[in-house]
């Protein structure tokens, strides 16, 4: 398993503000359940009902170094607690006990089938844990559930992510207003990613043939996952079908978790250098290069706010990381830029060029905290 890129250093005093910044967002969302567990809402202003899976694990990945031990861990099984007896991983489980497996409102949920995403993240949060804590059991403990929601990822014979076009629905939750069908890029690079990280949790823990199947599967999805790259712009794709649009969320984390290759991960770099000022502001990044939106829809998002043309820092850390790359400069001004939006203006689920929406939002601070360190460490 190719080690992930190394978390950028940056000035001690930006460093600081978004520590500060991270654990005043991460002190806001929590809430006591119906059962006495802290559970952590993606925000600090109450907007979202419950514990999501995946912001969860950009928490715990991000800044597991802030929260409580014990309770990241009575956190987990809450999730792990509402798995549906075929496998499936809630999208959320709120604070009174109900399990949501869709994504959209209760009533009225997107699409109707679970993400495609939160098995991987399940994976994910319980292997940060672990590594945080080297406290192995907890993987041990809680494999077979892990196996058995990794078996529920819908996949073509080559190991691609994949939504029916004819019954679209959330594949990345982050866009999960999005209708990307096909072959589905950043779900599909998330479940390699998590092929092998229980393949490395499995040889940590000598369980040798569990970890072999494993980096066997991841090494299938690997050998295809070129199939959304798009060489005359030097970039991946979102999806195969719809949404087969430049993807810059998903460029970047794959130059992060090293799905990109080196001569991939040059161009990914030098296309967000070329265009940086039409994809950022304020060192939030656009999902899609500006001017461009979305060509298909699950639910009605206007132009230019949301998951439709909307500012986010949740991916701004990988973009630092990548364009650390090649121009470290660069990538520390993005830096600096978020430095001064979140202390000027606090931390928000997007934004753009009228409006901050949100306030409190966790993982657009914990992801920015998660690609970086204080250079001060090098001392």
């Amino acid at each position: 398993m190719k080690a992930f890129l190394q978390r950028m250093n940056i000035p001690p005093a930006h460093y600081e503000v978004l520590l500060g910044k991270a654990e005043e967002c991460l002190a806001g969302c929590r809430e006591v359940a119906h059962d006495g567990t802290v559970i952590f809402r993606p925000d600090g202003s109450g907007h979202y009902n419950g514990m999501w899976t995946r912001d969860f694990c950009y928490m715990v990945e991000g800044a597991g170094q802030l929260m409580d031990r014990d309770e990241a861990l009575a956190a987990i099984d809450y999730l792990l607690a509402a798995q549906r007896e075929d496998g499936v991983i809630p999208d959320r489980v709120q604070g009174d006990g109900l399990a949501v497996y869709c994504a959209g409102p209760v009533d009225d949920p997107i699409g109707a089938i679970p993400p495609t995403d939160n098995a991987p993240f399940m994976v994910k949060t319980v292997a940060a844990y672990t590594k945080l804590t080297r406290d192995y059991d907890a993987f041990l403990d809680r494999r077979a559930a892990l196996y058995k929601a990794m078996a529920t990822v819908p996949l073509t014979h080559d190991r691609l992510v994949s939504v029916d076009p004819n019954r679209p629905h959330a594949s990345y939750g982050f866009t999960d207003c999005v209708a990307k069908t096909g072959n589905v890029f950043f779900s599909t690079m998330l479940y390699w990613e998590a092929c092998q990280t229980l393949a490395k949790l499995c040889a940590d823990c000598e369980y040798h043939d569990e970890a072999h199947d494993w980096y066997e599967q991841a090494e299938k999805t690997w050998q295809r996952i070129d199939d959304f790259w798009d060489d005359s712009y030097g970039m991946y794709k979102a999806a195969s079908e719809h949404g087969r649009q430049i993807d810059l969320w998903g460029s970047a984390y794959a130059c992060v978790v090293r799905v990109a290759s080196k001569k991939h991960a040059t161009r990914i770099a030098g296309y967000f250098l070329d265009l940086m000022d039409e994809c950022l502001l304020h060192g939030h990044l656009r999902h899609l290069p500006a001017g461009q939106y979305w060509r298909r829809m699950l639910v009605d998002v206007p132009e230019d706010t949301y998951q439709n043309g909307g500012f986010w820092s949740v991916p701004s850390g990988w973009l630092i990381q990548t364009l650390n790359l090649e121009d470290p400069d660069a990538a520390q001004q993005i830096v600096a830029d978020l430095v001064e939006e979140f202390d000027a203006h606090g931390v928000h689920e997007w934004i753009n060029r009228e409006q901050r929406h949100l306030p409190g939002y966790v993982a657009s601070i914990t992801n920015v905290l998660g690609a970086v360190q204080s250079s001060k460490k090098l001392a």
